[in-house]
């Protein structure tokens, strides 16, 4: 399907974009790679739409080829545009038509997520709509993460750290340790959180943000959701246990699809 096709959603209601681009660096047509069977969009997708509090589910690619895959397996596809920097340019082209309350932005190279944890997301963003008492009102984006034990992740770019306030609010995003250890010793009861890129977000927020232009943080670190915090806004962050962070695997390499591979083995595939 795509974007001149029917863009109903009822206002209230939460639309959840897959940004899925074929032309990467470490991973050429990663969204296409074959995961026991099906391409690893098709899992991504397939435990979007079991979660409950999702009521609409989109692909959104840059490739002809995704897009017919996605609809030969029953999804929802629409093409974007290609010239998007970031996968959240790319769910606000999709956002802009439709008219979410809540949107979020799910990227398509996490085939092991659970469900539940999604649901989780909607529902604390939910509140933050004023829908419940338990957050506060001026929240633009709710995000993930969990404790991290291991040494080597706290000192591995690859791994996003996340500091927050004593509300839970994100203050710093960095593939850097943050905060700087002056004793150098990670057992002294400081915990250091690693980030999780899923994101919820007010849909005007969203288009907002989408059409800023890179901050002098994300150039730099090249974390877009850098460009959230320095343009003022806030992200609640919410943790997860050990058990839905292991369900957040990422691929970003054919190694690491092996990996995923050999994790589904062990988990309870969802079909739908």
């Amino acid at each position: 399907m795509n974007q001149d096709n029917d863009t109903h959603l009822k206002m209230g209601g939460v639309l959840v974009v897959i940004p899925a681009r074929y032309g990467s660096s470490r991973f050429p047509g990663k969204p296409l790679a074959d995961l026991m069977g099906w391409p690893m969009v098709r899992h991504v997708w397939s435990r979007a739409i079991q979660a409950k509090r999702a009521d609409r589910v989109v692909v959104a690619t840059d490739d002809e080829r995704i897009l017919k895959v996605v609809e030969d397996f029953g999804g929802e596809a629409w093409m974007t545009s290609s010239a998007h920097r970031t996968g959240t340019e790319r769910v606000a082209e999709v956002a802009e038509k439709i008219p979410a309350t809540l949107v979020v932005n799910l990227q398509g190279d996490l085939p092991l997520f659970l469900p539940e944890t999604l649901d989780r997301l909607i529902e604390i963003s939910l509140a933050s709509q004023g829908m419940q008492a338990d957050m506060r009102a001026d929240v633009q984006a709710v995000t993930l993460q969990s404790e991290i034990t291991d040494l080597a992740e706290i000192n591995s770019p690859s791994c996003v750290k996340v500091v927050t306030d004593s509300q839970g609010r994100a203050l710093l995003f960095s593939r850097s340790p943050i905060p700087y250890m002056q004793t150098k010793d990670i057992n002294n009861n400081f915990k250091y959180y690693k980030h999780y890129g899923i994101y919820l977000f007010r849909r005007p927020f969203l288009l907002q943000l989408a059409k800023a232009p890179e901050g002098r943080l994300e150039g730099v670190e090249q974390l877009e959701q850098l460009r959230i915090l320095e343009r003022g806004g806030v992200i609640q962050v919410v943790e997860i246990d050990r058990h839905e962070a292991a369900s957040f695997w990422e691929v970003n390499t054919p190694a690491e699809l092996i990996r995923a591979a050999a994790l589904l083995t062990v988990s309870v595939p969802l079909h739908p």
